[in-house]
């Protein structure tokens, strides 16, 4: 996976499905100013008209990563928004097929962000087509989140600030995490 290469500030959104990333990467994109890297995943599901299988993981993140990169060298803007991080497709690959082959390049990846947003999920689910699949599966990825969190990003220094609440106090959780 391709590593960040330019000085460019970046936030990588993480959290379940239905979870507000996209949300809140909109509302930081005015706020900022920044690019906001659109969903791999998103544009696989309505492509291919179903969700990844196990084989396809590691295509999707190489493929989050190398759309991080080319809107890094295309963004106008001091910050680049990651919605959702690559992160996100190494956590989708432990929750629903127990494999962990990803996440060491995914925090490898993690560590060139200047922030990484947690983004939790207290605001209501909606169904989004095939690509979610309740608000179980958006609280199971939630807790294993949590697991990395602590287990994984906190020891190696990743900065991480919780979003919660609406957009708002989403946005404003963000700001005072990057004034710090």
């Amino acid at each position: 996976m391709p590593e960040p290469t330019s000085s460019m500030r970046r936030i990588g959104l993480i959290g379940g499905e239905g979870s507000g990333k996209t949300t809140l990467a909109r509302a930081l994109a005015g706020v900022l100013p920044a690019c906001v890297v659109d969903e791999s995943l998103r544009a696989f599901v309505e492509r291919e008209g179903r969700t990844p299988r196990r084989d396809e993981q590691d295509a999707l993140m190489q493929d989050q990563a190398a759309r991080e990169e080319e809107a890094a060298a295309a963004c106008p803007h001091p910050w680049l928004v990651a919605d959702p991080a690559p992160l996100m497709t190494a956590v989708y690959s432990l929750l629903y097929f127990d494999d962990d082959s990803l996440l060491a390049a995914s925090l490898r990846q993690a560590a060139g962000y200047a922030l990484v947003a947690w983004c939790r999920p207290d605001i209501p689910w909606a169904p989004d087509g095939i690509q979610r699949d309740g608000s179980g599966q958006r609280e199971a990825a939630d807790a294993l989140i949590g697991r990395l969190v602590h287990e994984e990003l906190a020891p190696r220094g990743i900065p991480v600030v919780e979003a919660q609440g609406d957009v708002e106090h989403r946005v404003a959780a963000v700001r005072r995490a990057w004034q710090r």
